[in-house]
């Protein structure tokens, strides 16, 4: 067995610059056979939610039930449909009951209809629908009634409606633990609201504790979940407001602030610093090592590195179960993920991958990756909820075109969108007109020239068009291809089209190539913004303190650096998995049913100069 023991990852040999170069720009892993994405088959069935059980198993209770007991049955399973995110069968509930319902539950379907529209992307006729509600007092729906107001009055856009509702659902809370969870599921929607556009003003209420809200959800930086919790801001702040009920929330974690409550004594860190892939681990176990230096050194546990480059990843689990660790974080690769969920080693692991589709994950067993199906599905996602529901996919020949634009292609369709034409180009290739014409029916006109031609026998001048029925264009891409592909999607009539991509086609090295994807809207890791807040502070002080050290420029530096954050924030005393929401270098990470951490990314778009324009919320208008 080798091991080997916790050095700081910055004194670490040079890596060749190319690679790093290559690397420096990237949310997720190139289309190389390392490390390997988990892939994403349309026909694969997803297995089934807890909450998808529950939906079905009462629905299937209220079939059976006496016509008296039927709506109540019916209302609690549409809640669990659409909690599953399974609005059309929480729709179908809804429209099923035809029993005759109390005051109450007639305010409940009235809710449940407002949470419908809202999980459609229909916030305002959502807003509309529940302020038409009376408010219920001392009955049994009423703090779902205030949850759902605060949750749909900050989607929006009227904060202090949605503060207010907040301080209704406190007076109903039956503990601390559940008021905890109001004042931090309530910040969390005002960074979002903010991240919107949406202008967060104290003066807007006079009311002490809603301006206090305003003013935190203002000033609370990062991008996602986590409140303030140090800081010149924080200690006016509190100032401000000495006797707010925000003021527990000012201890959670910030991008470079992680919560220091950790029963953590020994980690386990399994990576593949041998090998060929020895730059990608390279740069997360430096990543991975600073954030584990912002923890104090009394609460900070011991890490083991276990080169799975050299041994296996069974003996490294046997090996460091041997030795007393209590959380892994790692392996890298997915044939290696695979290994470490069946081989059961006792202690929570954080894999930095994920489990091949349709396999369900052990108990204590957490997946995270830096997954361009995941950037697909979120691409996919963004579209329907600005409303551009019928549009077309262009990606690259090989496995990890056919993967990404099949996991765009199920979410899309999931989202009661429409894949109108979908083609493939050759990425080695250097002129992609043949697979854009074919994409954009341009061809057709092309070839109807041609016949005119012939039978005139005289050459024509023409202006080809292009489908006109396109909301969207989806073209995955690396980025060499991607800076070809732009600019003879615009020469072939198809200026005028939103062009999406995932993160893979932006390299940040500054080049002026970058120019070329003038318009290309992406994902990106707030790690690589320059005005993304506290993530953007943070990478300044990295560069600071690396001197010409180039770990720090990769976005799997923000990689490792999250696992740390989510190590702690898994491994902290008390702490439900399921609620964890951390503001990290690449995303706002929250934990999803089946282990998987789910990244939701910035949203940029590459300017004429090739720089990133960070922007807001999408709108069912499609505007920015």
């Amino acid at each position: 067995m080798q091991t080997r023991s916790h050095a700081r990852p910055g004194r670490l040999s040079a890596l060749a610059p190319l690679a790093f170069a290559a690397l420096a720009g990237c949310s997720s892993f190139p289309p190389a056979t390392f490390p390997d994405a988990a892939s994403t088959t349309v026909s694969a069935p997803a297995p089934a939610s807890a909450r998808e059980k529950s939906g079905a198993a009462l629905e299937e209770a209220a079939r059976r039930a006496a016509p008296a007991d039927q709506p109540a049955l019916q209302l609690q399973a549409a809640r669990a449909w659409l909690q599953a995110g399974r609005t059309a069968d929480a729709t179908r509930m809804v429209r099923g009951i035809k029993g005759r319902l109390t005051p109450a539950q007639v305010a409940e379907r009235r809710v449940l209809e407002a949470d419908i529209e809202l999980a459609n992307g229909q916030a305002q006729h959502a807003w509309q629908l529940m302020s038409a509600i009376p408010a219920p007092t001392d009955t049994p729906a009423a703090p779902q009634y205030y949850q759902s107001r605060m949750t749909i009055a900050l989607a929006a856009g009227r904060p202090v409606d949605g503060v207010r509702a907040e301080m209704a659902a406190e007076k109903l809370a039956g503990s601390s633990a559940e008021r905890k969870q109001l004042r931090t599921e309530l910040l969390s929607l005002l960074r979002q609201a903010r991240a919107r556009g949406v202008k967060l003003e104290p003066e807007a209420s006079q009311d002490p504790v809603v301006r206090g809200w305003l003013d935190l959800g203002a000033i609370a930086g990062g991008s996602g979940g986590a409140s303030l919790s140090g800081g010149a801001e924080a200690a006016r702040w509190r100032a401000r407001y000495p006797d707010h009920p925000a003021t527990e929330l000012l201890a959670a974690a910030l991008p470079g602030q992680l919560p220091v409550a950790t029963q953590l004594r020994k980690v386990a860190l399994l990576l593949p610093i041998s090998g060929q892939a020895a730059h990608y681990a390279a740069a997360i176990h430096a990543g991975f090592d600073y954030a584990l230096q912002q923890l104090p050194a009394a609460s900070r546990p011991q890490v083991q590195v276990y080169d799975t480059g050299v041994v296996s990843v069974d003996e490294a689990l046997r090996q460091a179960r041997a030795e007393g660790s209590d959380f892994v974080v790692g392996p890298l690769t997915r044939p290696e993920v695979e290994a470490a969920a069946t081989a059961a080693p006792g202690v929570p692991i954080l894999a930095l991958n994920f489990l091949g589709t349709g396999r369900a994950a052990p108990a204590g067993f957490f997946q995270y990756a830096l997954s361009p199906e995941d950037e697909a599905r979120d691409v996919a996602r963004r579209m329907l909820a600005a409303g551009q529901k019928r549009g077309a996919a262009l990606g690259p020949t090989g496995d990890w075109g056919t993967r990404v634009v099949a996991a765009f292609r199920q979410e899309l369709l999931a989202g009661g969108g429409t894949l109108l034409t979908q083609g493939v180009y050759d990425p080695a290739a250097h002129d992609f007109g043949t697979p854009i014409r074919a994409l954009l029916g341009t061809d057709r006109s092309f070839a109807r020239r041609e016949r005119l031609q012939d039978l005139l026998n005289q050459k024509l001048e023409f202006e080809p068009r292009s489908r006109a029925d396109l909301d969207f264009i989806f073209m995955p891409a690396q980025p060499g291809p991607a800076r070809l592909l732009r600019p003879q999607l615009r020469f072939q009539y198809a200026g005028n089209v939103p062009v999406y991509a995932t993160s893979d086609a932006f390299a940040g090295d500054g080049s002026s190539a970058n120019q070329d994807l003038d318009g290309l809207i992406i994902p990106a890791m707030p790690w690589l913004l320059p005005d993304s807040g506290a993530a953007a502070a943070l990478r300044t002080t990295v560069a600071a303190e690396s001197g010409d050290s180039t770990l720090w420029q990769s976005g799997l530096y923000a990689f490792g650096f999250d696992a740390c954050q989510l190590m702690v924030a898994l491994a902290a005393p008390g702490h439900n998995a399921q609620q964890m929401h951390v503001s990290g270098l690449t995303g706002d990470l929250t934990l999803g049913t089946d282990g998987r951490v789910h990244r939701e990314p910035d949203w940029v778009r590459i300017t004429r100069s090739g720089e990133l324009q960070l922007l807001g919320g999408a709108t069912a208008s499609g505007a920015e």
